[in-house]
């Protein structure tokens, strides 16, 4: 399930035995990226956390589920390169010496 923390109003995965919200990060400003810090919100007990609005119908498979007719092998990936054999030197017969 998920619910909204109350410091940072990011809606956060928690478990169903959980009791405290995870640690999750904020960002300060959006033009910084990289000067994310943990909210103040992580720890907090998880009745104190708003619940957030699931959309009707949504079943947490159909999320994580690909597309008919896609299939993830036939994919290109920027990681996968054909590595091609080392080219060998080619190297003249002896031939009677001079």
């Amino acid at each position: 399930m998920r619910r909204a923390c109350p410091s940072c109003a990011q809606p956060v995965a928690v478990s169903p035995g959980e009791t405290e919200l995870p640690a999750h990060a904020v960002c300060s400003t959006p033009w910084n990226p990289f000067g994310s810090t943990v909210c103040d919100g992580s720890g907090r007990p998880v009745p104190a956390a708003v619940p957030v609005m699931e959309p009707a119908g949504v079943v947490d498979t159909e999320a994580l589920a690909l597309p008919p007719g896609l299939d993830w092998r036939s994919q290109p990936f920027s990681h996968a390169v054909r590595v091609a054999p080392r080219p060998t030197r080619h190297q003249e017969p002896a031939g009677p010496a001079r």
